[in-house]
């Protein structure tokens, strides 16, 4: 099957969800880089990019970098949900009680997607695509905690972050690849099929995730994923042809 990587880009206000709008963004990303890796904006500012969205784009937003202690993870997780957004993302923290956290996401039977995040510098000991399933989410990304620590592939290689997709994609779950990713691991990345590749740093202004998006950064990544989409889509369907031959 033939998958298509959407182009996530992560805003924390209604002006830089319209600038990503125009760049040709596929998912607006609500999140607030001053507050750590997966910081969460404030609901006013989610209800505020919603409208400011229209539906136009699937709209996902993150709950902030919370411990994994049942009750606040899905405290949190709901109250997002409820404001409208399409995917809530959940980043998993070191330490606390995972998997009772996921069995009570899990029994909160939500009806927005989760997305589980998983940081390819703090990976936990326990399987992820097992945690997503047990908790029933959508989709895995694989992001980076320590912004000042290089990019996901200088954490994982690209046979490791493969096969990390490609079991998620077995599993029948959406898979994405985010932290703090440039220009360079655009075409490399986009070879391995994921579903979303995540930007934030690279769309801001001096390639810094606190400053605000750059409508030139931003419209040079998106132009950069559609075309390296397209040779990605080309190189698969050259691969399929050969193996039918």
């Amino acid at each position: 099957m033939t998958r298509m990587t959407h182009f996530l880009a992560s805003v924390r206000n209604r002006a830089e969800a319209e600038t990503v709008l125009a760049a040709g963004a596929d998912i607006v990303d609500l999140k607030e880089p001053g507050k750590g890796a997966l910081g969460a904006v404030t609901p006013g500012d989610i209800l505020d990019c919603l409208a400011a969205v229209g539906g136009r784009k699937p709209v996902s937003a993150t709950v902030g970098d919370l411990p994994m202690v049942p009750q606040i993870v899905a405290e949190a997780v709901a109250a997002t949900a409820e404001l409208g957004v399409d995917n809530v993302k959940l980043g998993i923290t070191p330490g606390g009680d995972p998997f009772t956290c996921f069995e009570t996401l899990r029994d909160l039977g939500l009806r927005t997607g989760l997305i589980l995040v998983f940081f390819a510098d703090e990976m936990p000991r326990f399987d992820p695509i097992d945690a997503a399933m047990v908790c029933g989410a959508d989709g895995v990304m694989l992001d980076t905690a320590g912004k000042g620590n290089g990019a996901l592939p200088d954490h994982m290689t690209l046979h490791a972050i493969g096969r990390f997709i490609d079991r998620a994609h077995d599993a029948g779950l959406r898979a994405g690849v985010a932290g703090s990713l440039r220009a360079a691991h655009v075409k490399p990345l986009l070879g391995l099929r994921p579903d979303v590749i995540g930007f934030r740093g690279g769309l801001c202004r001096g390639g810094a995730r606190g400053e605000n998006i750059d409508p030139q950064a931003c419209a040079r990544i998106g132009a950069l994923v559609a075309s390296s989409r397209e040779d990605a889509d080309m190189r698969f369907e050259e691969r399929s042809a050969s193996t039918m031959c």
